[in-house]
């Protein structure tokens, strides 16, 4: 698992929790982009992107890249944002749970540093589900808990997060937006069932991480 940070030619206005298109040089057209979140804030200099390096050309020429090599960026996009919330809901007071999934932290991560940045109160409790060395960034969201207590941090690493565990853990879940990031399988698992328990669909928001398999979450 691997971070890489790209200087942008140009400035590249986004919002926190949003994705790039990156396409890879020297790699066949039909496997040469990949979306990415976007992991930094969009107050930091540099795009950070973190990924789980694998045997495809997409991943290996992105792991051999060398200092000064350009790579191009497209489609910015994505409603996986602090600001997108559902009509339904009233923006001022609203909870926010998110839930992630290994790799699944980059958006959160972005949306944390800023408003740390902002000094705006987060007010978000986050379920970060995955063995240990699958989930990254834990120190820095420890740090961030410290500098504002208004998130709360539940850690999943020796026990599957299953909707059983998110009621007992999260009583009063129909009250929150749900942000749901990880791989498909597990996205999905948490959000369909929270749908069959009669949750309310436009209250759940979806970032899946394709290509990954499900890392014992």
């Amino acid at each position: 698992m691997w971070s890489f940070f790209f200087e942008p030619l140009e400035p590249v206005d986004f919002v926190a929790g949003q994705y790039l298109n990156l396409t890879m040089p020297g790699v066949p057209p039909a496997v040469s982009d990949r979306l990415f979140t976007i992991a930094s804030a969009p107050h930091e200099p540099l795009l950070q992107f973190t990924t789980i390096i694998g045997p495809s050309h997409f991943k290996q020429k992105l792991n051999s890249l060398k200092t000064g090599q350009e790579v191009e960026a497209d489609q910015l996009g994505g409603d996986f944002t602090w600001e997108a919330v559902p009509s339904a809901l009233s923006n001022d007071g609203v909870k926010r749970l998110f839930i992630a999934g290994g790799i699944g932290i980059t958006p959160y991560l972005s949306i944390i540093r800023y408003l740390i940045h902002k000094q705006q109160p987060i007010n978000a409790t986050l379920l970060y589900a995955g063995k240990n060395e699958k989930r990254p960034f834990v120190e820095e969201l420890h740090t961030a808990v410290e500098i504002d207590p208004t998130l709360i941090i539940k850690e999943y690493s020796e026990t599957r997060l299953t909707l059983e565990q998110l009621k007992k853990d999260v009583p009063n879940v129909e009250h929150y937006i749900v942000y749901l990031a990880g791989s498909q399988a597990f996205s999905e698992a948490l959000g369909e069932g929270l749908i069959e328990d009669g949750f309310p669909r436009q209250q759940i928001k979806y970032d899946y991480f394709d290509g990954y398999v499900d890392l014992e979450y």
